[in-house]
């Protein structure tokens, strides 16, 4: 009999500004641990990388781009400029 082990998140719609893109997705928190709000994840000293799922990237450096829907992109941490979560706990 097959199980679901993955974990259960909370999404929340966040915009993140890197220095080359913008991307607004869902960033998954682990409610009632101590990842449960967007500035936790970022601050974890474990955190390197963060997936945010249904996400639109953007290019930054031209005014014409055309946005790039995924499923998943893994976003570097070190990367992140700025993060503008639309709920937040």
């Amino acid at each position: 009999m097959a199980t679901d082990a993955r974990a259960k998140t909370q999404p929340v719609r966040a915009k993140i500004l890197t220095d080359e893109y913008e991307i607004e997705g869902n960033v998954h928190l682990k409610p009632g641990t101590r990842l449960g709000r967007v500035s936790d994840i970022l601050n974890a000293p474990d955190a390197e990388f963060i997936p945010v799922t249904q996400a639109s990237c953007t290019s930054r450096g031209s005014a014409d781009s055309t946005p790039v829907e995924t499923d998943c992109t893994i976003v570097q941490v070190r990367t992140i400029r700025m993060v503008f979560p639309f709920e937040d706990s």
